[in-house]
């Protein structure tokens, strides 16, 4: 078999790489400082890792409030939010909560010390396990201490609705529809 070079294909670089891995969910990142101010942080860069113990990847730049006050408490919450919310995630991935209370996004609820999206779909309580660079990003891994989601229309929890927010490139979004 003979190989030749696919023509039709355009190499990628930076961000054009990251928007053709997606749609992938945002996650509204929530820490908070020593003072107990709130602070938003939406990420793209999540998955699961392991089922048991529930672990999750996350990268956040090291430059954001949101990484700062991880890296110092240890602890923060995960949340996806519906698509009606994109206004709330363009707001707090546009201003920095060294000078922004980002929590005027959202209506917030405060659980262990820690805040989130008070119409979160579901939402996670993690404690990191580990921090490691990765090139413009810190790989954090987080274990998930809770979990919880909306029940969806048939009332079983869906960590999962078609409503939630989906992140297609740095500012743009989608959601996704049932098939079927």
């Amino acid at each position: 078999m003979r190989e030749a070079p696919d023509t039709g294909l355009t190499p990628l670089f930076g961000r054009a790489i990251a928007e053709a891995l997606g749609p992938r969910p945002v996650m509204v990142v929530g820490t908070a400082d020593a003072e107990r101010r709130a602070d938003f942080t939406p990420a793209a860069f999540c998955a699961p890792l392991s089922y048991d113990p529930a672990l999750v990847t996350l990268g956040l730049k090291p430059t954001s409030w949101g990484y700062a006050n991880l890296a110092a408490s240890g602890r923060c919450t995960l949340s996806t939010v519906a698509a009606a919310a994109a206004p709330a995630v363009v707001f707090c991935g546009s201003h920095s909560g060294r000078t922004t209370d980002k929590s005027t996004a959202f209506e917030t609820v405060w659980e262990d010390g820690l805040p989130r999206p008070a119409d979160a779909l579901a939402a996670f309580s993690c404690r990191l396990v580990a921090d490691t660079p990765a090139g413009d990003h810190r790989l954090l891994v987080l274990e998930v201490v809770q979990a919880a989601a909306r029940p969806s229309t048939d009332d079983t929890p869906s960590a999962g609705p078609a409503d939630a927010l989906l992140c297609l490139a740095h500012d743009r979004f989608a959601h996704a529809e049932p098939i079927g």
